[in-house]
């Protein structure tokens, strides 16, 4: 009997597959296109490890998925080649970056081609080959055109290693992504991409993308909508300007004495309503006015602080764990609505590129403001009284208290159940007479209630505002409340006093924290608990208060009105902000694209005409930065000195490198069309084969994902597209790490490289079988030499039983009724499986078909049954497996490549009797069902009713509390 020896098979169906040209697709609107790619691989001199190897054995399972279902099937590759690596190797070694960048192709390209990757090498793209970044180059002369591109001198993170700049997005806790060192700050002159333009067109696509959750969670918050208000805090002599101007007052119409920004201070916040409880301005270091307004003793803390300041990473500095630090400036603003003389601080607290990097400081309703102003006693007013619960018909008006108490000794506290029908767990309750003290009636409730009467006050709340209706009274209610916080003393109690309408209506329980934040859930009780033993302050809706002529209004209602009354007054305007900056593009290191732009002493920045691109990079002999500022072609003098084309003039070429984040953006569009010397796309080729169909990646949650969508988007207003989005599904998979769990490295010795699974004797189909049989694909995995092993041995069990089959005498049809049924079970679980990427279970799937053939073999083979049920199985397996199903289709007579043949079918008659529906409940809401077998595993059915496409929508990123399996009825998702 033949052997299976990947190292025999392997090698001979790759070359048929290239002799064949099998995966080379072209552009045919009469069929159905699939287009599917994996993220763009960057070729390291340290060559493909296993990461790698899992997301494209993930691209290519869909590939070869849908080549069989007969589907015009684009599975392109290219070369994301530009950045530091390459550079760093030239400055250490010499070697030209293009040599080896070239070098580290050819490995790469050898690697996927003996893992039998189905790649349409015709398609093949290189970053910085001249005839690609030319069009990069060309982009960005339309995006300059546009007045999407543009230069500015601002602060930038700058890395002292690699000496360059980096994106914000690009700086992690503070350091370097690349080479990890701490970064600073440096004053440079950038070219960025206006991405701010886009900003509400890329948020409001978010929510309709096929993405995994916390990508889109991620890139909302990236983004980082705000709407609220720009308001204008004069300083103080200013103020005193406006009054000798003739104002009334320093709050009065502004004039023209004043319009200067130097005088005024801008903040933006998303609660104007609070303004009246603004008792300090906050400056971020980077403010313009920050040094400007350091006044006397001040000045020189100031100054030390802001040198401190500007050097710390975001990360570092919005941590809410860490002391607030600022400093005073000794300056002073004027509150343009209560008038109030107003200090302003400097505290790294604030960003420069948020807002307006300046803040109007409201700590009875922000918690970091609430902690600065604790730790350098700043005054702190209320001016939103807390308003909670459903507003009722025709309520009763009442005053109230709750009573919160807790036991010192045990740090629990006091709570009546009133049962789930009557409102759970509350603390202490009850009605409060005009002019009857707080204190006394807390007192008089929790005896009333409880019995217990020896308590201590610690704190109490301020008025609170309540709408309910009263179960236990049978009425609706709108109350004012007090909170209060107790200490029990001892345990004495004396006899309670309850309306007959209590009794025996509630039980008196003791709860921890985390019992008490759980169970109690009326909003009034619930907020009481956190503002006075959660020490939080209230940030929430409710009733003005210290607010002047506001006072009694909705908060919600008022922040229009005081907009609109501030506006009158020329202090205050509607603004919608956003967190996203402008993308820093340039670099100042040698290998990148370079930025197409001439700098003519009479027309400055002036665009490269299309017909002299590309701006070819120079050949030079050293690469290194010297940390000025500039990158290494600076140096390269023939090629900076040029002339202007607007004039002719004597010129210099910009110096800078675009970041390889531009080369990496528009990738997607060029593989459709990447042979096109006349443009960088033909449109109507573009229109076909996009938007990507699959996407499948690892990295990039936001830079890379964000700046495909956002140059797709402007190509999609210059009329170069049809479509705003550039991927419709995105598989977002995990790590594969090491075998004891640790992160693959190279420093630690501990990085599979693919080629040694194959040479090992395993070959490529056991290594892709098993990458994608280690568990779900968006979880992270451990490497096991182990499983690896098993996988093989599975892969022999497939050849050994169609070797048996073909050496057969086939003459026993005894099992062909129980092999049809097994065979049609596994042909629907396997597609279905695929279908939803999961790969894992439609390999456990064929595993159990193997072992039922292997039992049902015992009985002899038949010829027709054993020939439907093998070939169907070669057909499956090759979405694994390739060369194997390609050998063992051949073997069985099949025509052609297995690729090419039509996908199996099942016949729902044979397979109904082994099947049950099973329904999925969300919080007890029906949200979907799932057909399963009889006999399936709890887990396995369970993981299918969290992948179901609406009970996910409703899951999201929350972990379930628990998930319940009712055995062949109900799957129940309690959130």
């Amino acid at each position: 009997m033949q052997r299976y020896n990947p190292s025999e098979i392997e090698p001979k169906w790759q070359q048929i597959w290239e002799d064949q040209k099998a995966n080379e697709v072209k552009t045919d609107p009469s069929k159905h296109k699939m287009y599917v790619s994996g993220m763009f691989p960057y070729p390291s001199g340290a060559g493909m490890h296993t990461g790698h190897a899992f997301s494209w054995a993930i691209v290519d399972a869909i590939a070869r998925f849908h080549r069989q279902h007969g589907e015009n099937v684009l599975n392109p590759i290219g070369w994301d080649t530009f950045g530091l690596p390459a550079e760093n190797y030239a400055i250490k070694t010499g070697t030209s970056p293009a040599v080896a960048t070239a070098t580290n192709i050819a490995n790469f390209k050898n690697q996927f081609k003996r893992m039998g990757v189905s790649i349409d090498w015709s398609r093949e793209i290189n970053t910085s080959d001249p005839s690609y970044y030319k069009w990069t180059q060309w982009v960005f002369t339309k995006l300059f055109e546009r007045g999407l591109a543009y230069q500015k001198e601002s602060l930038q993170w700058w890395c002292p290693v690699d000496k360059t700049v980096l994106a914000n997005e690009q700086v992690e806790a503070g350091h370097c992504w690349r080479c990890g060192s701490l970064v600073e700050k440096k004053l440079l002159k950038q070219w960025f991409f206006k991405i701010t333009d886009y900003a509400d067109s890329l948020l409001d696509e978010i929510e309709d993308l096929d993405w995994p959750q916390k990508i889109k969670t991620a890139q909302t918050n990236w983004i980082g909508k705000s709407v609220g208000a720009e308001i204008e805090f004069l300083v103080e002599e200013t103020s005193a300007a406006r009054v000798s101007a003739g104002a009334s007052s320093p709050t009065e119409t502004r004039s023209e004495a004043v319009s200067d920004a130097k005088n005024s201070i801008s903040v933006f916040t998303t609660r104007p309503d609070t303004i009246f409880g603004a008792t300090f301005i906050v400056l971020a270091p980077e403010h313009p006015l920050s040094l400007q307004l350091g006044v006397g003793d001040f000045k020189a803390d100031l100054e030390e602080y802001v040198k401190a300041s500007v050097k710390k990473s975001e990360i570092e500095r919005t941590n809410d764990t860490k002391e607030k630090t600022g400093v005073f400036t000794g300056s002073y603003a004027i509150n343009p609505a209560s008038g109030e003389k107003t200090p302003i601080w400097v505290a790294d607290y604030v960003l420069g590129g948020y807002g307006t990097g300046a803040i109007m400081a409201v700590p009875a309703h922000d918690e970091r403001d609430f902690a600065f102003a604790n730790k350098f006693r700043l005054p702190v007013i209320a001016v939103v009284e807390p308003e909670t619960g459903v507003p009722q018909e025709n309520p009763e008006f009442r005053q109230s208290i709750v009573a919160i108490v807790r036991d010192p000794k045990t740090n629990k506290y006091l709570s009546i159940n009133w049962g789930a029908k009557n409102g759970g767990n509350l603390f202490i309750g009850g009605g409060r007479e005009e002019n009857e003290d707080i204190v006394e009636t807390a007192i008089r409730e929790i005896a009333e209630e409880t019995g217990y009467t020896h308590v201590q006050l610690v704190s109490q709340t301020g008025k609170m505002h309540h709408n309910y209706f009263a179960h236990s009274k049978n009425v609706a209610r709108r109350i004012e409340a007090n909170a209060l916080l107790f200490d029990l003393i001892d345990d004495e109690k004396v006899e309670t006093a309850l309306e007959a309408d209590e009794k025996n209506k509630f039980t008196v329980e003791w709860l921890n924290e985390t019992e008490a934040l759980s169970k109690v859930s009326d909003e009034l009780h619930a907020t009481s608990f956190e503002l006075l033993v959660g020490g939080k302050n209230y940030h929430g809706e409710g009733v003005m208060v210290n607010s002047g002529q506001f006072d009694g209004m909705q908060s919600s209602q008022a922040r229009e009105a005081i907009v609109a009354w501030l506006e009158e007054k020329k202090l205050g305007r509607e603004k919608t902000t956003y967190k996203m900056r402008d993308w820093l593009i340039s670099r100042q290191r040698y290998w990148g694209a370079p930025i197409p732009i001439i700098h003519c002493p009479d027309h400055g920045a002036v665009a490269v005409p299309e017909d002299q691109l590309p701006v070819v990079l120079p050949e030079i002999e050293d690469y290194a930065p010297k940390g000025d500022g500039k990158s290494a072609l600076a140096r390269a003098t023939d090629w900076v000195n040029t002339t202007c084309p607007e004039c002719g003039k004597p010129a210099l070429r910009e110096t800078d490198t675009m970041d390889g984040y531009a080369c990496s953006s528009w990738y997607l569009l060029r593989y459709a069309d990447p042979q096109n010397v006349e443009q960088a796309w033909d449109p109507e080729v573009v229109n076909y084969w996009n938007p990507v169909d699959v996407y499948v990646g690892g990295d990039h949650a936001v830079a890379h994902l964000l700046y495909v969508r956002f140059w797709t988007h402007v190509f999609y207003d210059m009329g170069l597209v049809n479509f705003k989005e550039p991927v419709k599904k995105l598989i977002y998979h995990g790590y594969i790490n090491a075998e004891d769990g640790t992160k693959m490295s190279k420093s630690k010795g501990n990085v599979v490289d693919p080629l040694d699974v194959i040479d090992s004797g395993y070959g490529a189909d056991a290594l892709r079988t098993y990458l994608l049989f280690m568990g779900p694909i968006e979880l992270d995995a451990s490497w096991s030499t182990k499983g690896v092993a098993g996988v093989y041995r599975f892969l022999n069990r497939v050849w050994t039983v169609t070797q048996q089959y073909l050496e057969s005498e086939k003459n026993s049809e005894i099992n062909d009724q129980k092999l049809a049924v097994a065979l049609n079970k596994t042909i629907k679980k396997v597609t279905d499986d695929i279908r939803r990427q999961s790969f894992n279970t439609a390999i456990a799937g064929l595993m159990e078909f193997v072992n039922d053939l292997y039992k049902l073999k015992l009985d002899g083979f038949s010829e027709k049954g054993w020939h439907d049920a093998l070939t169907a199985l070669a057909q499956m397996i090759a979405v694994f497996a390739p060369h194997m199903a390609d050998e063992l289709w051949t073997q069985l007579g099949g025509e052609g490549l297995v690729q090419n043949a039509t996908w199996p079918s099942w016949d729902d008659s044979l397979i109904v009797e082994d099947m049950i529906t099973i329904a999925i409940q969300v919080n007890g809401k029906l949200r979907g069902e799932v057909t399963v077998e009889k006999n399936a595993d709890a887990e396995e059915i369970k993981s299918l009713a969290l992948a179901h496409e609406n009970v996910a929508k409703f899951v999201g990123d929350q972990k379930p509390t628990k998930i319940i399996y009712v055995p062949g009825r109900l799957v129940s998702i309690v959130l």
